[in-house]
């Protein structure tokens, strides 16, 4: 876990290890106070006390089974309105390894979590800090299920469970990484329609018909896509609504 990552072009260059922490995030924020760190710099641990997901959300993982790392970015090109651009190309960076080491039905629920059937796999969470109308930096929490087999009540997997093959954190990393730096390269050449393309074909639940909660009502839906802001789009009594984070739940 301590080397670097030969294959890269700059993610994952300088990489600071803990053996544990409290959120990979936070650590790596309070690097950020201390030093200058080139953009491209990791930081992971084997274990999270505390680690953290969208809206606070508990992340729970056990000690040394799965992939826990930050990555700083420093996206200046990209302006404020754009910034859901981010969790995409990360979702769909994970979606690429994880098809790499064979799992299957593969699916991203909006707006960041990474799903294998209907089981929880990978979760996102970012944090930028902005200047003006730009982003100055940014920082991609990231957690992956590798190797670890019991999650209690959680409606979560691993690739373990969904391959039957225990793996090499290390190697799913870089391979993360190697996707991320593609679809990053596509977000700098402003190729948001073929991100956006990729992200509906994989996008849970996608012109089905569903329940969902909004404002505590059970209300039948149809998943349409996102918009160019990243609110996700659904189609309620023949009648497009745009939503942001938060303001509906998944039902069934």
């Amino acid at each position: 876990m301590h080397k670097f990552f030969a294959k890269t072009q700059f993610l994952g260059k300088t990489v600071i290890y803990l053996p544990q922490c409290h959120s990979t995030n936070t650590e790596i924020k309070t690097f950020l106070k201390k030093m200058t760190l080139n953009e491209g710099s990791i930081l992971v641990t084997d274990f999270q006390i505390n680690g953290r997901g969208q809206q606070n959300n508990k992340w729970l993982s056990h000690k040394g089974k799965n992939i826990l790392m930050s990555i700083l970015l420093k996206p200046t090109f990209l302006c404020l309105d754009k910034y859901f651009y981010l969790t995409a190309i990360t979702c769909l960076a994970t979606t690429d390894a994880l098809e790499l080491f064979t799992c299957k039905n593969l699916k991203i629920k909006w707006p960041n979590d990474v799903y294998a059937g209907n089981n929880k796999i990978a979760g996102i969470l970012l944090e930028a800090s902005v200047s003006k109308k730009n982003i100055d930096h940014t920082i991609i929490g990231l957690g992956v299920n590798i190797n670890q087999q019991e999650f209690g009540e959680l409606n979560a997997t691993s690739v373990l469970l969904e391959t039957g093959s225990t793996q090499k954190i290390h190697n799913i990393m870089e391979v993360i990484l190697l996707s991320l730096e593609k679809w990053y390269q596509k977000l700098k050449n402003q190729e948001y329609e073929e991100i956006i393309l990729k992200y509906h074909s994989l996008l849970f639940w996608r012109n089905e018909n569903h329940v969902f909660c909004i404002q505590g009502e059970l209300i039948d839906g149809q998943i349409k896509g996102i918009n160019n802001r990243g609110q996700l789009v659904v189609e309620i009594k023949g009648i497009e609504r745009n939503f942001d984070n938060k303001e509906l739940v998944f039902i069934q």
